[in-house]
């Protein structure tokens, strides 16, 4: 499993909120508010053809499913333009039915460089252990860190 590696910090902020404006695929605006209410949020950043992405999926799906009432919601995030018939194949074969948001710059503080990536957020809209996650895990990998984060 690849190490986790710190979360960006905006310059001259101490744990800043992130923000940001998208939409879903059926083109309902989302925005921070989507944090409030969960404990935590995974953000999950992926794309259509990333082998490792898509393989992960059924399992964070899994995990959504089982640790919703814990407080946990999921957020799918890619940016491939274009490939919205891939994304549709991958979402059914997946069985994914976490909502899936269109990248936006508003993201770029996440970029790792690879896919997948994820990063947890709190309800205030900051960064739960202040780390990103490159690279893709197993169910139960997903699972210790999410009740690690939850506490």
């Amino acid at each position: 499993m690849p190490a986790p590696t710190p979360a960006p910090e905006a310059e001259g902020a101490e744990d800043p909120a992130i923000t940001f404006t998208t939409t879903d695929r059926e083109g309902n605006t989302w925005d921070e508010t989507a944090f409030q209410g969960h404990s935590l949020t995974m953000l999950n950043f992926w794309e259509p053809w990333c082998g490792p992405c898509v393989g992960e999926m059924a399992d964070i799906q899994k995990l959504s499913e089982d640790y919703a009432d814990k407080g946990l919601q999921v957020l799918g995030i890619y940016s491939t333009p274009g490939m919205e018939a891939d994304v549709d194949a991958v979402l059914e074969k997946t069985g994914v039915k976490y909502p899936i948001l269109h990248d936006t710059e508003d993201f770029d503080v996440f970029r790792s460089g690879y896919v997948p990536t994820t990063v947890f957020i709190d309800e205030s809209g900051r960064v739960a252990g202040n780390q990103l996650y490159v690279g893709a895990r197993s169910y139960a990998d997903w699972e210790a860190l999410v009740l690690e984060l939850l506490g």
